[in-house]
């Protein structure tokens, strides 16, 4: 469930924000005897920043934030901030975030009034990460007596949209499904929620029972990793243990690169080549639209996208999701090394701000709290900015009494320049309050990151990573700044499984190439497929029921099984030892 309102049900009351790239402000608590940085007045601070947001402008709407500390700020004005940040990140579609922000507000608000405002958020925040029953629990904390008639109306005709979202699960045996597209009714509550519309039909068309579509890219700039899945899906039909398996027969359609052209792809094989199921898509970009088609179709699709997609009766998710990766790394740093403190650091798009969330969930929900938050461009090549901040070394404002007594140990020592030797004497010491730093990009450029945080001093810190850590590359650049780094992969070749080895000792002898992760996935879906129609399915939602109960599989990357609608595996993690990758053993083994 998405909200696309911002919640600000406290009109020109409380003050709003956004933006492209929100850094978290490092908040440093001075001794007593500093001097704090000179206040200035609420209008200040935030006035332009509230027009920016209300013109749309998000990104310089941050940037007047950014330029403001918290410790400049009176104490009555920090609700009011943290509140804009909260919303500017709510509009960014970063609602973990925002949730942090908004409940700083409520910490900091000194009007006891504005309390059920700032809860009204943050119930807000939880609906765009899809947890509607941690946002009902908010409501319900929220004192309507506080509220005028009009605002108490707003609240409880929200929570009863929730209250409906969270039982309108149909049961196994029923017969209506979601429609073809999505559809956003507006609440009077000031936000919309995005629910699927119950279609008075569905399709109904002919199905050839042994037939399996692949949507896969077949043209175009990802030609080459279509053909490598499809290569692999082949190889699972021709060497399954099911003899059956050979006499399927498979039709791959071009889904192109564009979400129409996917769109396209999925009616062809439906209505036209009469598929009994479909494994694809490979790219993320409108699975949304594809997942609603395949409900309409009555289809299982197989996805092997990274992104997961929305719920849905008839999209599985196969693939090594953002999920999967961020339960297995926090996992390991919450359970077995005991971490509790994490920072983040992760690039401004797409993919780098779902895997940051997914992270900051994974801690959130094990207790534990994320200390620095930082985002970067995808183009940046020079990383001293978002490491000075996440280590304190930005916003040195709130750190002159350390500054002052470092000019009065030069003066003492008669230190008049900088040199290696007298250094210590001009920097300020990192601020190191985390167990850990979280990267959520691939190998190429963590491998410069890391060396920053060494080349700020920081050098005994533990990294932790993603499955786009696996490359050579990333102990080629980072070199001993990453030693004990640790990331989960999907597809371990370091220590396989039985069936991971069987698996790529197949397709080096067919192919004459070394499998990846991608082609591992897609002959994991192949596998689950197979299983699937040695069930004898005679249509397509009889197939998709027989495909939510079978079994696991031994696959490629290990054993996999289908749990909620998505491919659930045991990730292994791999960590640099001695300058080489190695495989951790299973903790719980």
């Amino acid at each position: 469930m998405k909200s696309t309102g911002l919640a600000l049900i406290l009109g020109s009351i409380l003050l709003s924000s956004c933006a492209e790239n929100p850094p978290r402000t490092k908040t440093y608590t001075p001794h007593e005897e500093q001097k704090s940085a000179p206040l200035i007045s609420k209008d200040d601070a935030i006035k332009n920043t509230q027009t920016l947001y209300q013109k749309g402008d998000y990104a310089n709407a941050l940037a007047h934030l950014d330029a403001i500390h918290e410790d400049q700020l009176r104490a009555n004005d920090r609700a009011e901030y943290w509140n804009l940040r909260g919303l500017i990140l709510l509009a960014q579609k970063k609602p973990l975030q925002s949730e942090t922000s908004f409940r700083k507000a409520l910490n900091d608000n000194r009007v006891p009034e504005y309390n059920s405002y700032y809860q009204y958020n943050i119930a807000t925040a939880q609906m765009d990460a899809a947890r509607p029953a941690e946002a009902l629990k908010t409501l319900d904390q929220i004192k309507l007596q506080n509220l005028d008639t009009t605002q108490q109306h707003k609240i409880l005709s929200l929570k009863e949209k929730l209250g409906s979202e969270l039982n309108s699960v149909p049961a196994p045996d029923s017969k209506v499904t979601p429609g073809a597209s999505p559809q956003t009714l507006s609440s009077d509550a000031g936000t919309a929620v995005v629910v699927m519309p119950t279609p008075t039909e569905i399709f109904h068309g002919d199905v050839v029972k042994t037939r399996i579509g692949l949507l896969l890219p077949l043209s175009g700039k990802y030609e080459s990793f279509g053909k490598k899945a499809q290569r692999a899906i082949e190889l699972a039909f021709q060497h399954s243990g099911d003899d059956r398996a050979k006499t399927y027969e498979l039709v791959p359609v071009d889904s192109g690169d564009t979400p129409e052209s996917q769109l396209e792809g999925l009616k062809k094989l439906i209505e036209v080549e009469k598929v009994i199921a479909v494994i694809g898509p490979i790219l993320s970009k409108g699975i949304e639209g594809l997942s609603a088609n395949a409900a309409y179709y009555q289809v299982a699709l197989l996805s092997i996208a990274q992104s997961q997609g929305p719920v849905n009766s008839h999209l599985f998710s196969c693939s090594i999701s953002t999920r999967d990766q961020a339960s297995r790394i926090v996992e390991y740093a919450m359970k077995t090394k005991g971490y509790s403190k994490f920072a983040i650091l992760a690039p401004s798009n797409k993919s780098g701000e779902e895997m940051a969330n997914a992270f900051w969930d994974e801690v959130e929900f094990r207790n534990g709290e994320i200390k620095e938050f930082e985002l970067y461009d995808p183009n940046d090549t020079d990383f001293r900015k978002p490491v000075d901040r996440t280590l304190g070394l930005f916003y040195t404002e709130a750190r002159a009494k350390e500054l002052e007594e470092l000019a009065a140990k030069r003066s003492e020592m008669n230190i008049t320049r900088k040199t290696m030797k007298t250094a210590q004497y001009y920097t300020l010491p990192p601020i190191i309050d985390f167990d850990a730093v979280f990267i959520a990009d691939e190998a190429k450029t963590v491998g410069q990151i890391i060396p920053t945080f060494a080349y700020r001093d920081a050098k005994k810190i533990s990294f932790l990573g993603t499955s786009a850590w696996n490359s050579s590359q990333l102990i080629q650049r980072a070199q001993d700044n990453v030693e004990g780094a640790v990331f989960p992969v999907g597809f371990n070749t370091l220590s396989p499984s039985a069936s991971s080895l069987q698996f790529t000792d197949l397709y080096k002898s067919t192919y004459s190439a070394n499998p990846a992760e991608l082609e591992a996935i897609a002959f994991d879906s192949a596998e689950l497929v197979i299983k699937t129609l040695s069930q004898a399915p005679s249509n397509r939602d009889e197939f998709t029921k027989k495909l939510e109960t079978i079994s696991a599989v031994d696959g490629a990357t290990g054993s996999v099984a289908i749990q909620n609608h998505r491919c659930a595996r045991k990730l292994t993690l791999y960590s640099v030892q001695s300058g080489k990758l190695v495989a951790l053993p299973d903790e719980n083994n």
